[in-house]
């Protein structure tokens, strides 16, 4: 059994010091995979004992693309009282995530799709090899929201000085401030991507990806 690293420990180690160098903030915030599935809390498990699934047959075919359209595999979650969701990729969302990433999520049979999933399949490219890696497969033990938030969006907090400032982006080009109390004509409400690059390069400060 295996339990992907906490967030809060992965968050330690993206900490970009802007006072000893300067970075481009959108390449400095992409992000692995595993942050996704720390979001969900999610443990690795062995797909073919957790869904009775006969090893020598699927071993060579794991896929999400052979799996979502295998009638034996949707059977076989059926008879476990699961079904499957569609496969989906990072190309569909607005996302910093440093490699292209499919996942397809497994639901109680009776469960509607806004109801939280047990389990999700996961794929990641390797580019190296130029191909897709094994599935892996894992328990949700989280809310998978917090999946999408991680997938979606972007925050970081600047320290400059003794003062904080939080700015939160959905698309990587518009930021906007969240603790707003803290505006002022230094640090605006709204700063477009190269406003804010601009900024940052010019005062001693840190920034960190939360």
């Amino acid at each position: 059994m295996r339990v992907i690293k906490s967030y809060s420990k992965f968050k330690e180690s993206l900490v970009i010091d802007l006072m000893i160098m300067s970075v481009d903030i959108l390449e400095s915030m992409n992000i692995w995979h595993d942050v996704l599935l720390s979001a969900i809390s999610a443990e690795e498990k062995d797909i073919f004992d957790t869904l009775k699934l006969p090893k020598d047959f699927y071993e060579s075919r794991l896929t999400l693309d052979f799996l979502s359209n295998n009638i034996e595999f949707i059977n076989s979650l059926s008879s476990l009282g699961l079904k499957k969701s569609p496969v989906q990729n990072t190309e569909e969302y607005q996302t910093f995530v440093n490699k292209p990433c499919k996942w397809m999520f497994i639901y109680d049979i009776s469960s509607n799709e806004l109801e939280n999933p047990l389990y999700i399949t996961f794929q990641v490219w390797n580019e190296t090899n130029k191909e897709w890696e094994d599935v892996k497969f894992f328990k949700i033990n989280g809310d998978v929201k917090k999946f999408y938030d991680k997938l979606s969006s972007k925050t970081i907090e600047v320290t400059d000085g003794d003062e904080n400032y939080i700015y939160v982006t959905s698309d990587g080009n518009t930021w906007e401030l969240q603790n707003l109390d803290k505006e002022n004509d230094v640090y605006k409400r709204f700063f477009r991507k190269d406003e804010l690059q601009s900024l940052l390069n010019d005062r001693k400060v840190t920034v960190s990806i939360i």
